[in-house]
């Protein structure tokens, strides 16, 4: 079995990592338990609220911290209710950088038609602003 916690470091996430380790070592369980903090991995998996947790690929909780109950239902294989709560500063964290990351750059690297200089500017336009200024 492989237990995937998914959050980049949070209190949350931490707690999470330890909650579900401990439980899976009190029960002797045969379950390999892997911290994905990799934020491009996080949101290709759709993940919206962390910490999440996947048990053998499936979402099992999002959002919160989850109870030892949980954690041994899963084990046990048993249907556990996953209700979503507050999600942790990770979520906002992650949103914002899949916002940067899909955002188009915000500078344009240009050629001047006037004079050849080049020059950044976060309009496009064909005169740097020197050529501008003299009228062309």
């Amino acid at each position: 079995m492989k237990i995937e916690v998914l959050g980049v470091g949070c209190a949350k996430c931490r707690a999470t990592k330890k909650l579900v380790t401990g439980v899976v070592r009190d029960l002797q369980a045969d379950a390999e338990v892997v911290v994905v903090s990799d934020i491009n991995e996080i949101v290709d998996r759709g993940v919206m609220a962390t910490p999440a947790v996947f048990v053998d690929g499936e979402l099992k909780s999002t959002g919160r911290v989850p109870s030892k109950e949980d954690v041994k239902g899963w084990l046990s294989g048993r249907e556990v209710n996953n209700k979503i709560e507050e999600p942790c500063a990770c979520l906002y964290y992650l949103q914002e950088q899949a916002k940067m990351i899909k955002k188009a750059p915000s500078l344009h690297k240009l050629t001047c038609k006037g004079c050849g200089t080049e020059f950044s500017s976060n309009v496009e336009k064909d005169y740097c602003f020197e050529c501008e200024k003299k009228g062309r």
